[in-house]
Order: C-alpha cells, then structure tokens, then sequence
C-alpha cells in the first residue's frame, strides 16, 4: 500500500493508508467549542491552541491502517500560557457535539518539529483541535482528598469536566452553575445505615461536598458521573463472607447518603423581614419611645454624629440572619447534613472492567457514596 499525506498550509498534516479507493474533505471551522468542555483527561484548566478546529469526512473511510492526524504547537503559545510540550493533545469533538475528547493512549508528541499527533487511527471522520493543559503534572493529573480550600476543584459551569482522585475515584460533571468541589474519604459504615439488604465492599465512604451544597436543587441544573473503583480483593472477601458459592451470581451497586432537603420541615417565608423606612417629621425637642428592639433607621447626617455623644447603652445591633461570620464568601454549610441511610441509585449501573470502576448518573453531587454488593 502507499502512504497517503496531505499537508496543508497551516502546517497541519493526514497520514493514513488505505485498503480501499477513499475520497476525503477537509475543513476549517473557526468558531469550534472552546477548550475548557474536555472528557478523557483530567486536569484543568485546557485551552485552546489552534486557531480554528479541522474537520474531516470520507465516504465510509473506516478500513483505514495507520492513521494519523498532525498539528503544529507554536511554542512562543506555550511558553506564554505556562504549558509544557507533554502536556499537549489532539482532540476530537464528540458525536454529539458538547465536548472534546482526549485519547490518552494514542497521543503523541514531537519536540523536535514541535507537532501533535493523533495516531493508530482507523478512520477519520470528525472534527478536531489541539489543546494544551496548564497544569505541572503530565500523564494522569490526580487531585488530592480533603476539605481544606486549596484542594478545592473548579468547575465552569458549562460543559464537561472530569476529575479523577488519587485512587482512581472519578467524577464526569455537566453544570449550570460555576461551582468547587471538595472529595473526601470517612472511616467507618454502620449497619444502620445500610437498610436495602446490600453489604458494603468497602469500610469508608466517599464525602463529596460542593459549595452550593445541593442546598437548592434547582439553582444547579446538572448531571454526573460518578465512577467508583473496585478492589477485586475486597470483592472476593465480601462474597465469602456472604456465603457466595462459586456459582452464584453476585450483583454490584452505588448507593448515595443525599442532603436532607428541609429537615425541620419549616414552611413559609424565611426571609429577614423588611422594615419600612419613615420620615422624621416629629420635633427634635419632644422625647419620643423607643425600645432596645426598636429597627427603625432614622435619617442622620454627618454633622449630627459629631453633635451626639453615643454610648454603649445607647446603640442597638441588629445583625442579619443570613449573614455568615467569617465565611461569608460561601453560603453553604461546612458541613451536610446528610440522611441517615444509603439508598440505592436508581439510574443504570454500569460495570468498567478495563478499568476497574462502577458508574451510575446521580442529578447532584453533595453526599456520600459507597459500593454495595447482593447475592
């Protein structure tokens, strides 16, 4: 077979060889989805490095061998915007069209000529852009366990993002709203929170917390992805310890601990009241009532606060309710108050064996989450 190349005055480059007679045509879009919607790889944040995307379509071209799509990565780019040649990618959007998609596997990367590859391909049909990540890590980019602000995970509010943690514990978000999110591990499962009849493999639980802190549903509209990893060990032993024989079958779950949505069950308007502001029309002579309680602002100007020995006993504070102290920057609690039992996620589970994970869909992310097995 011949090599086929096309190679095109941006310096971008196809390179396939074909078993069979094919047409190609090649594209430029240039208003592509902006970079910051990516699945595949986590780390954040991405940004674009072409100045348009490129799209390509054949006429059935799915028997291709060696395909390859190259693009230029200027270097001055990626000396302005912090990023290293590792940390580079070709990527392709997705089929329906809301995010780019990095392919870890089939990337790679030329210093020498300073180009971007997409390779082992074996068809090319779909639009793609490079994209550089300005983080320090390269490869896989972890992000730690805690509560503690700096370990906070930021996410746009539009598009995907992915975050992956230290042991494999994965998250695919789509939000409406910017939001952080922290993800922490807690010790310990009582009986009484498992009531469905599951066990759980694991003794910890995932805490996940955001600062919206589901506390209004449908403030974020939104949808994730929640991938748990599985210890095979863990699994074996829990089966015996269940008594699973070698031919039983044995069915795996997530089940979530979700935010008490009103607890105390309080109704009506839980705003501050509002006080209506009066004129001052009585005379400054005649004493007037007034109470500690007494709200009502009075109209004051400069110079009568000099004119005015104000002492303690004097002056009433009144603070709003719905202030916080210190940290006034985040309306959420610091901490959730959660349901006191796990209940089974109802969206279709689905078992990742290459990977060693479990999904399912879940509409808010604040709560805990366990993996549970059934016989």
């Amino acid at each position: 077979m011949q090599l086929n190349r096309l190679i095109f005055p941006d310096g971008t480059k196809i390179e396939a060889f074909s078993q069979t007679q094919r047409q190609i045509l090649v594209n430029q879009n240039t208003a592509p989805l902006t970079a910051n919607h990516v699945v595949g790889s986590t780390g954040q944040p991405f940004i674009q490095l072409s100045q348009n995307s490129m799209t390509i379509a054949t006429n059935g071209a799915t028997d291709l061998v060696g395909a390859q799509i190259e693009m230029p990565i200027q270097q001055a780019t990626l000396d302005q915007n912090g990023i290293t040649a590792d940390n580079t990618f070709v990527a392709m959007l997705s089929p329906d069209r809301q995010t780019w998609m990095v392919m870890e596997g089939i990337k790679s990367v030329n210093t020498t000529d300073s180009t971007v590859r997409m390779i082992k391909l074996n068809a090319l049909d779909g639009e793609y852009m490079a994209i550089g990540r300005q983080t320090v890590e390269t490869s896989n980019v972890l992000s730690p366990f805690g509560q503690d602000p700096q370990q906070s995970i930021q996410v746009n509010g539009s598009g995907v993002q992915e975050v992956e943690f230290q042991d494999g514990f994965r998250m695919t978000i789509r939000a409406s709203q910017p939001m952080t999110i922290n993800t922490d591990v807690v010790n310990g499962i009582s009986s009484s929170m498992l009531v469905d009849g599951g066990t759980s493999v694991n003794n910890f639980r995932y805490l996940v917390r955001t600062n919206l802190a589901a506390v209004q549903p449908s403030l974020n509209q939104m949808a994730a992805v929640m991938q748990l990893p599985i210890n095979a060990n863990r699994v074996m032993q829990t089966a015996q310890r269940m008594g699973a024989g070698p031919n039983d079958m044995i069915q795996l779950g997530i089940e979530q601990r979700g935010v008490l949505q009103n607890p105390g069950g309080a109704t009506g308007n839980l705003s501050p009241a509002r006080h209506k502001r009066q004129d001052n029309t009585t005379d400054p002579a005649t004493p007037t009532d007034a109470t500690p309680t007494d709200a009502t602002p009075t109209d004051a100007t400069p110079t009568d606060a000099t004119a005015t020995d104000a002492t303690a006993t004097d002056t009433t504070t009144i603070q709003d309710p719905n202030q916080g102290s210190s940290n006034s920057g985040n309306a959420a609690a610091t901490k959730l108050l959660l349901a006191p039992t796990f209940t089974p996620i109802t969206s279709r589970t689905v078992l990742d064996q290459q990977a060693g994970r479990i999904a399912a869909t879940v509409a808010q992310l604040d709560g805990e989450y366990i993996v549970t097995m059934s016989i």
